[in-house]
């Protein structure tokens, strides 16, 4: 019955989808690389979030007695080698806020790190001295505020160079003494070509696979070529399961042959056999991607 009501849903929110011809692997070119991700639309990527509202009155003074005491901090702005950024620039990635309401200005810094990444730090205000407290890369996505003092934020990592996953890490915030402690939660990974729903379920649903075995796809289409060499990979695969994974249902759509798929995020209870996706060992990752419906049964 859940699997009639949700068939029910896509006819409701989605139309046909996008049509996608098939490539000869012998084909392949640079070209080909992308092809199909042209094809839809794309998740944009996680927004950086403004922190100049969260600043609190005389920043700037506040910003100039913080540098007094810990310029030595941010050797990549003061470094005579022909450095990118200058004292200047460092001013404009400090943000005076207060992080536990005890009045006392804290200081966010979100800017150049000296390396390829930007880079986000937070410092406590203890009186004569700041406490570096947080720090991870590369800028903040949301700061979420419970009773005048920082209760959660998520910080978005979308690496360098030809990186290709994009990161969000959500944290906790026990307002603690003498200085609050930033406890990791969740860490949910997606591909940057991942195609995104027109519309989302409006509570995700849970689900379970229905055997051992379950690919994981950048958009709601079976594409098995070309093969791509930069990722290692055929088609729009992103992961492999060969064990039983579960997670939740987030959207739901048909493609153009009536076939429903949905885009999921998986639990990292179980990892994939194999994927396109990096820096997930160390941390249990939340994979988001799109399934076929047959291949999982809605709790």
């Amino acid at each position: 019955m859940q699997i009639f009501r949700y068939l029910i849903i896509i006819f409701l929110i989605t139309g046909p989808g996008q049509v996608f011809a098939q490539i000869n692997l012998h084909r392949y070119t640079s070209e080909t690389d992308t092809f199909y991700w042209k094809k839809y639309i794309h998740f944009a990527e996680p927004k950086k979030l403004s922190l100049k509202p969260f600043t609190v009155k005389r920043a700037k003074k506040i910003t100039e007695q913080f540098l007094a005491e810990n310029l030595a901090l941010f050797p990549q702005f003061t470094s005579d080698s022909a450095s990118r950024f200058g004292i200047d620039d460092l001013k404009k990635s400090l943000f005076p806020v207060d992080i536990n309401g005890d009045q006392n200005p804290d200081v966010v810094f979100s800017g150049y790190s000296g390396g390829e990444s930007d880079m986000v730090k937070i410092f406590v205000n203890q009186g004569g001295h700041f406490e570096l407290v947080f720090e991870d890369y590369q800028y903040i996505t949301r700061f979420d505020y419970v009773d005048g003092k920082l209760d959660r934020l998520q910080t978005a990592d979308l690496g360098c160079c030809d990186a290709y996953l994009w990161f969000t890490r959500d944290y906790k915030i026990l307002q603690e003494v003498p200085a609050p402690a930033f406890i990791k939660g969740k860490q949910t990974v997606i591909y940057k070509y991942t195609e995104e729903p027109r519309a989302f379920l409006p509570v995700p649903e849970p689900f379970r696979t229905r055997t051992d075995s379950l690919m994981v796809r950048a958009s709601a289409a079976r594409l098995n070529e070309p093969f791509n060499p930069h990722l290692d990979t055929f088609g729009n695969i992103v992961a492999r399961y060969r064990a039983k994974a579960s997670g939740v249902v987030l959207a739901i759509k048909n493609d153009d042959k009536g076939n429903a798929w949905c885009f999921v995020e998986i639990f990292p209870d179980t990892k994939p056999s194999a994927s396109i996706l990096y820096d997930t060992e160390k941390i249990p990752t939340f994979i988001r991607g799109w399934v076929s419906i047959l291949g999982i049964e809605l709790n």
